[in-house]
């Protein structure tokens, strides 16, 4: 047990069953003490929690990619440099969560108090009672839903913030039909977007996408997709596209696929060199923007707190679907086997994991 664990332990950011990435590469299910439960807190039983397909896949296996694991971040200078890595082993992640209040210290969040957050992948985490209050998950929608309300929603509803009044009005494409990306063209819709197209190259989530009333093409070999969407759209309609898929071939399309003097939503999370992507191509002769919309870089005019209400406004309303998204369900006792699901991308758009 590290010194990080220890203090995670004893903030009661983790306790029970929880779920670790170790230094192999491999991933296990853990019990930990539960810390004693400070005044002014709750204590959250976990009934949820969601896999992210991004970030968190970056760190498993012996290749992972993810760039704390192998440089050091200066938070000062905001630059990655050679050095200690940033991060210690065992890794515990997470940030798709929602439970239900087991104990409380105020009367103010009762027990059974149904609550959504960010907390890493375990059976038992201490939240101040003023957090509990704020995310609380709201009639009309489930514990499935609220999942993704703390950070995978707000994550799509930036992307829109980032594409501006642009997208209002015009149809606008979005690359990568994984979880992200679904969300993001459902919350374009939303938004104001005339039409949405989703790319991926796996015909089975171009399935999902239909059922969300989304426009699909499929981006088999041979297929020309910014040629051909753009002869079916025109070749100056499309003011924004997002890039949802992580790939730098994919940003390249995005690239392509967008007008002159266009804007592109980067929301994907890069990996290694970027490979197949020509920044002498149509960037450069079309004057196209590059915009990123990573969490942490949210949009100025925005908050955390103003996302999530929008995203809770739209799903409230039934125009985004979140928890009806498919997801495949283990027991936190078989984290390994979820993990090792979500290789599968052409069989598992999602992995669960329950309590």
């Amino acid at each position: 047990m590290t010194n990080q664990i220890d203090e995670l332990i004893a903030r009661g950011e983790i306790g029970g069953r929880t779920v670790r990435i170790l230094e192999t590469g491999d991933v296990d299910c853990h019990s930990y003490p539960v810390a004693p439960l400070p005044l002014g807190h709750v204590r959250v039983r976990t009934v949820s929690s969601a896999i992210s397909p991004g970030t968190e896949m970056t760190y498993i296996g012996a290749g992972a990619t993810n760039p704390y694991l192998h440089k050091r971040w200066d938070p000062d200078l905001r630059v990655f440099a050679a050095g200690k890595s940033s991060v210690e082993y065992p890794i515990v992640f997470g940030y798709r969560a929602a439970g239900e209040v087991a104990e409380s210290t105020t009367r103010a969040v009762p027990v059974g108090t149904r609550v959504y957050g960010k907390w890493r992948h375990t059976e038992l985490v201490a939240l101040p009672a003023d957090v509990a209050l704020d995310q609380r998950i709201p009639d009309g929608l489930s514990f499935d839903d609220a999942v993704d309300l703390a950070q995978m929603a707000p994550i799509g509803m930036n992307a829109i913030a980032y594409a501006g009044e642009e997208l209002r009005g015009t149809p606008t494409v979005v690359f990568g039909a994984g979880p992200v990306g679904l969300i993001v063209a459902q919350l374009a819709a939303a938004s104001g977007a005339s039409a949405v197209h989703v790319v991926d190259r796996l015909a089975s989530r171009l399935e999902i996408a239909k059922t969300c009333r989304l426009d699909t093409l499929l981006s088999a070999d041979g297929v020309d997709v910014a040629r051909e969407l753009k002869l079916r759209l025109g070749a100056e309609a499309v003011a924004v596209v997002f890039e949802c898929s992580g790939s730098t071939r994919a940003l390249h399309e995005a690239i392509r696929t967008v007008r002159r003097r266009g804007r592109v939503v980067a929301v994907g999370f890069y990996q290694g060199e970027a490979a197949g992507l020509f920044l002498g191509d149509e960037f450069h002769h079309n004057g196209v923007e590059i915009r990123s919309a990573q969490i942490g870089n949210i949009h100025p005019a925005w908050s955390i707190a103003l996302l999530r209400a929008r995203v809770i406004e739209i799903a409230l309303a039934g125009r985004v679907a979140l928890g009806s998204l498919p997801r495949v369900m283990f027991p936190v006792e078989k984290a390994a086997d979820a993990f090792a699901a979500m290789r599968k991308p052409d069989t598992v758009l999602q992995a669960a994991l329950a309590y």
